[in-house]
Formats: C-alpha cells, sequence, structure tokens
C-alpha cells in the first residue's frame, strides 16, 4: 500500500495477510518531509479494515526497534501489545484489528 498527497506517493507499507488468521505489516515507511502529518496512522487504519474484511483475528507490526519511541508511542495508542522478539526488537499486535 501507498499513501499518497497530490498524486505524489508520501510512503509505503508492506505487508501480508493469512485470511481469517491475522495480518502481519511487516514495514511502514513514511517520507521524512511528510511525517508526524497522520499519513502512518491512514495507512495503519486502512490495513486494519482490510483484516476486519477478510476475517482476520489479530493485526501484528513486526520488527518495531525498541529506539522507535515514536512508533511506539502510536501502536500503543491504536490499542496493541507489545510483545519483545528479541533484545532490541518487538511486535505489536491489536486483536481484534
Amino acid at each position: 500500500m501507498e499513501p499518497w498527497l497530490d498524486g505524489r506517493r508520501v510512503g509505503r507499507a508492506y505487508g501480508w495477510f493469512d485470511p481469517g488468521e491475522l495480518f502481519v505489516l511487516e514495514k511502514i515507511e513514511i517520507d521524512p518531509g511528510q511525517r508526524s502529518r497522520g499519513y502512518g496512522s491512514a495507512v495503519i487504519e486502512q490495513l486494519r479494515q482490510k483484516a476486519r474484511e477478510k476475517g482476520c483475528r489479530e493485526f501484528v507490526i513486526q520488527n518495531v526497534r525498541s529506539t522507535n519511541r515514536r512508533a511506539i508511542s502510536l501502536y500503543e495508542a491504536m490499542g496493541a501489545k507489545a510483545v519483545q522478539t528479541s533484545a532490541q526488537l518487538y511486535s505489536f499486535v491489536i486483536a481484534p484489528p
């Protein structure tokens, strides 16, 4: 999925669905000059809606660095629960999406 502004791409999101089970968001990128404008939130909400439409029970955001406080704050505000996957990485799970 790609967020757009005035006909110009401002980021990208990569992930995959396992219909009826989960959606995994592997990576979300918003161009540095477009951050903190709500594009990341909008993309995640669109993907969560698709996950619900496909009957997914969980929405998982993978490989979040423990130092990425802005992203962590956003995911927690969306109701995601952190699951530590390594010394410096977390996954965030929203159930139901």
